[in-house]
């Protein structure tokens, strides 16, 4: 008998054409629920990148694993996020403590060009001022250069490879330099949350102090972070009002 007339009567058989059926239905119904792609962002440099054995060693170097939470080393995948779980610890680095006044002298110019000294009292500093509540966040301890300032924390921090350009939670987000919004020295936040969108940006949850240089504390502020622009956008918080398009310098992860 023929081949093709064997092949005939095999594909009428009823049997065949019912399995034939339900496997052609079953991979139409299957390729209808995938859903969409994510938009893919650009590659981060490769300079400003920590490798995951590298995020290892300076949490080893930190002693991030003696009972502390450790950093996310992956960015989350489209519509995931990523947390720390510090939700019963955070409370414990921010304490409030106004400037006070304090015995102080300083030199002035009088009227016939001649200066003096004069004693008066300063208000000090209040406390925790945002890079200190950023450092007990982290528990990360180096690169302390005296009163060291965000920006020159993050220099530091990337050219001992402890940056990175993608958000990652439990990580540092440092805001370059911006006198227009009295930020001379940068500023930094602490990241709890990193949620993956569609259209390849993040949604960051973060928290920062001294955002309104009273030292306040502003837990939870959310900011959608463009890793193409690297610009960082409030859309809660204190900072919603006028925080748009900030430059971000990049992430410290330890």
């Amino acid at each position: 008998m023929p081949a093709f007339i064997k092949l005939c009567l095999f594909a009428c058989r009823p049997g065949t054409i019912v399995l034939l059926f339900f496997f052609l239905a079953g991979c139409a119904a299957t390729s209808e629920r995938q859903p969409p792609p994510c938009a893919q962002p650009p590659a981060a440099p490769a300079q400003n990148v920590s490798t995951p054995k590298q995020l290892a060693a300076e949490n080893r170097k930190s002693g991030l694993q003696q009972g502390i939470p450790r950093m996310v080393t992956t960015a989350p995948t489209c519509g995931e996020c990523q947390s720390t779980d510090q939700e019963r610890q955070r409370g414990g680095c921010f304490n409030l403590r106004p400037g006070r006044a304090v015995p102080s002298t300083k030199i002035v110019k009088g009227k016939n060009g001649k200066k003096r000294t004069v004693a008066g009292p300063r208000t000090s500093r209040c406390q925790p001022q945002s890079l200190i509540y950023a450092r007990c966040r982290t528990r990360i301890d180096t690169c302390r250069l005296g009163d060291t300032s965000p920006v020159q924390w993050f220099v530091c921090a990337r050219k001992n490879g402890a940056t990175t350009s993608r958000p990652q939670a439990g990580s540092v987000i440092i805001l370059a330099a911006n006198k227009g919004h009295c930020m001379p020295t940068g500023h930094p936040a602490y990241v709890e949350e990193v949620c993956a969108n569609k259209d390849g940006t993040w949604t960051l949850r973060l928290s920062h102090t001294n955002y309104d240089r009273r030292c306040h504390l502003d837990r939870d502020a959310k900011v959608i972070f463009c890793l193409k622009t690297m610009q960082a956008r409030f859309i809660t918080g204190p900072w919603s009002a006028w925080g748009n398009d900030l430059k971000v310098l990049g992430f410290i992860v330890g």
